[in-house]
């Protein structure tokens, strides 16, 4: 993200190998994984998860279990739903407990909107 807006490059950074996953059982914690991967622990309209299942299904695991703290409610039907999530939020933009907004917030100890207030403050 930059500012409040997904940027169209996605990259998976740290994944290079994961032939180790060919025929095992695979518990992805979306939390754990982007955290490492994409720094991100919230599904919104899932195109990040897509991408990700995507890469680890070439190495044909058993089976895949996704799971994610936050989803957000969208309005597009063919958004990616984790097998497990914790809360369903509005769609709004949300920081706080390692969600960022331009590298802010990312270290408060709740989750919370940032106002049109907020994000003007911390555009780059």
């Amino acid at each position: 993200f930059q500012n409040d807006q997904s940027m169209q490059d996605m990259q998976i950074m740290g994944g290079d190998d994961l032939s180790k996953l060919t025929g095992k059982v695979s518990f992805l914690c979306f939390l754990l994984i982007l955290f490492f991967m994409f720094c991100k622990d919230i599904v919104g309209t899932g195109r990040t998860m897509k991408v990700l299942l995507n890469n680890i299904e070439k190495y044909k695991p058993k089976m895949i279990k996704v799971a994610s703290l936050l989803v957000k409610r969208t309005s597009r039907p063919d958004g990616y739903r984790p097998d497990y999530y914790g809360f369903e939020i509005p769609d709004l933009f949300v920081v706080g407990y390692a969600l960022d907004y331009n590298e802010y917030f990312r270290d408060l100890n709740h989750i919370c909107v940032i106002n049109d207030h907020g994000k003007e403050k911390y555009r780059v």
